[in-house]
């Protein structure tokens, strides 16, 4: 028999049972009853709902609606548009990923490999051979993301992006392939 639980106040010692609500459910008129008393008097402290105002005419309203500045000959030939940014690895792989698309096939994937300025060793090179039937579609959109990261390193992206859009639709390896 469990021991008795702690007067208020008192800690809870290992073991004590931990005193719970008991939830009683009625649906009677009068529990309905003291619902809806219950809410009313929330609610009382509440002013009733009043229609909006009637929106001035237009004579009356002080806030006109306001028109642009015009631009001085200075200021209008000073206006210059930005020039456009270069593109970064999340655009590269905007394109990579567009429909469906993993990578590019090994023939193509040789030639971006070969865009790629200052390789080294360290470089991974792309997956082509045998290693392209071992390596799985994501795995290969991985080692083509770090391609695209050494050319947005080495200031070549531009150029392996404007490669990449050329490509023909069959001429990529896309998921489920």
């Amino acid at each position: 028999m469990p021991r008795p639980g702690p007067a208020p106040g008192d800690h809870y010692l290992p073991g004590d049972p931990i005193p719970a609500p008991q939830a009683l459910e009625g649906n009677s008129d009068s529990v309905w009853d003291l619902w809806h008393r219950t809410q009313r008097g929330h609610e009382a402290g509440y002013a009733e709902t009043a229609p909006a105002p009637v929106v001035p005419s237009d004579a009356s309203d002080p806030y006109v609606p306001t028109a642009p500045a015009r631009l001085t000959r200075r200021e209008a030939a000073e206006v210059r548009v930005p020039a456009p940014k270069p593109p970064t690895i999340n655009d590269a792989m905007v394109e990579v990923r567009r429909n469906n698309r993993v990578c590019p096939s090994p023939a193509r994937w040789q030639q971006l490999y070969e865009m790629l300025p200052n390789r080294t060793a360290s470089q991974p090179p792309p997956l082509v051979g045998a290693s392209w039937q071992a390596t799985p579609s994501l795995s290969k959109r991985m080692c083509l993301r770090e391609h695209l990261a050494w050319a947005e390193t080495h200031e070549s992206l531009p150029q392996v992006l404007d490669f990449l859009e050329q490509l023909p639709e069959e001429e990529w390896h896309h998921m489920g392939d």
